[in-house]
């Protein structure tokens, strides 16, 4: 009985010891993750991530879940997200092959703000010679509403458009012209116009410019913000990153723990 309460004990006292080397490594690859994201995705206010992992499985290159959380990130060629959230399911790596070697599931959640897609109308003016001016947008419940003038007899001719946007393709929200509604103008604004409001909406929206291939399944808009969600394939713009030696697999210390951090 004393050699047994002996053991219990003993295991007892190296349990917080074990939970510490398990936030240890992980923070290493915690860490490792978060200062390449600006490189993969895009640069943004606040960069977080979590792995979420028992020690020996880490350093096996197997992670159960990863978890990146971004703030203020600024996608290529697209609307900053307020928010960008990742989540990467069953991650193992093959570092004696320099690749990743399998990924169960990446699913995303990206938060546009009404404020956010101002910046983006405002950073991207139209050419000078252009007599259509989108001076600001909002969001509502299923909808966009965007207030706009029109340079024409001498004056300016004030409206706004509203419109429901939906889902064009795996990558990219469209704003059909055929799904819009014009109120306030006098004068009939040309179908051109309206296919302008689109095209200048459509390029803001297209996912299409992130660095690996997503899959949109839902997006909803509520008041002052669009939310977008659905799935990516992470695997081959990595594994290709990796091949080119933009990404180094050794860790600081050669364990596959940093490995995969370096991976990203």
């Amino acid at each position: 009985m004393r050699q047994l309460h002996s053991i219990l004990l003993t295991v007892a006292c190296l349990l917080p010891l074990a939970a510490g080397c398990t936030r240890t490594i992980n923070r290493s690859a915690e860490r490792k993750i978060r200062d390449a994201l600006p490189d993969y995705i895009g640069t943004a206010k606040v960069w977080r991530a979590h792995v979420e992992n028992p020690a020996e499985r880490t350093i096996r290159g197997q992670l159960a879940h990863v978890t990146i959380d971004g703030e203020g990130v600024a996608l290529k060629q697209t609307i900053v997200c307020e928010s960008l959230h990742i989540e990467m399911r069953n991650v193992e790596v093959d570092a004696g092959k320099q690749r990743l070697k399998s990924v169960q599931e990446t699913l995303f959640t990206a938060v546009i703000s009404e404020s956010g897609l101002n910046d983006y109308i405002r950073s991207t003016p139209p050419p000078d010679d252009e007599p259509t001016r989108i001076r600001v947008v909002r969001l509502r419940d299923g909808q966009m509403v965007a207030y706009a003038a029109r340079r024409l007899l001498g004056r300016e001719w004030e409206y706004s458009v509203t419109v429901e946007p939906r889902l064009a393709s795996p990558t990219k929200l469209e704003f059909s012209p055929d799904r819009m509604t014009v109120l306030g103008l006098k004068v009939p604004l040309p179908q051109s116009v309206l296919r302008w409001f689109a095209r200048r909406l459509d390029k803001g929206f297209d996912f299409s410019t992130l660095p690996f291939p997503v899959r949109i399944t839902q997006f909803k808009v509520d008041q002052g913000r669009i939310t977008l969600s659905g799935t990516a394939d992470v695997m081959p713009s990595l594994n290709e990153r990796i091949a080119k030696g933009q990404f180094n697999l050794q860790g600081d210390r050669g364990s596959v723990a940093d490995t995969f951090a370096d991976r990203f």
